[in-house]
């Protein structure tokens, strides 16, 4: 399976046990819950030009609330997350939203990984990592609304869940644009 798919399963949660630059947020982020349609998203996922036997499964848990449970059928040791889907804009045309994503083991409420989302349309879905050091730096200066802890091996950083930071995250300095994940559907 290549790194971009592994991206949304393996280095969701490594941060969080590493020391590693990352970026959290609370489970709350995002405007509000986006309503999926489960057509457009249960099924199995790769990355173009991978194998179907490489797929993630997707399978919604909760369309009103934008739940996902994502899981990785061919791996023994797989780990399942949670990703729910939330408004990044008022504006309904904006089909960009945030993912926040957390192990589903994971009980208690704390600091998830943020992701940002194309709603998924016609099989085919786009996702970008977030530029930890553009958000490092856009909450020192204030343009942000969080805190940073500095260490050895990087910032880390915590977004507030504050309606301000929502539409200043869609500024493209803190996505890594050129380096989308893009998702299409298996065959079934």
């Amino acid at each position: 399976m290549t790194l971009m798919l592994r991206v949304l399963t393996a280095v969701l949660l490594a941060c969080l046990l590493t020391s590693c630059p990352e970026t959290t947020v609370d489970e709350d982020f995002g405007l509000r819950p986006v309503a999926l349609d489960v057509a457009d998203w249960n099924g199995a996922w790769t990355t173009v030009n991978e194998k179907e036997e490489d797929a993630v499964q997707f399978a919604v848990t909760d369309s009103v609330q934008g739940r996902i449970l994502m899981t990785e059928p061919g791996n023994k040791e797989d780990k399942p997350v949670e990703l729910a889907i939330r408004r990044a804009s008022a504006d309904s045309k904006v089909k960009l939203c945030f993912a926040v994503a957390k192990e589903r083991d994971v009980k208690k409420a704390g600091p998830v990984s943020l992701f940002l989302m194309r709603v998924a349309e016609g099989g085919v879905l786009y996702t970008w990592s977030i530029d930890h050091e553009a958000v490092a730096a856009a909450i020192k200066a204030g343009h942000l609304k969080g805190v940073v802890k500095a260490d050895k091996n990087g910032a880390h950083s915590h977004l507030d869940s504050a309606p301000q930071n929502y539409a200043k995250l869609l500024e493209p300095q803190f996505w890594n644009w050129s380096e989308p994940t893009c998702l299409t559907r298996t065959q079934k």
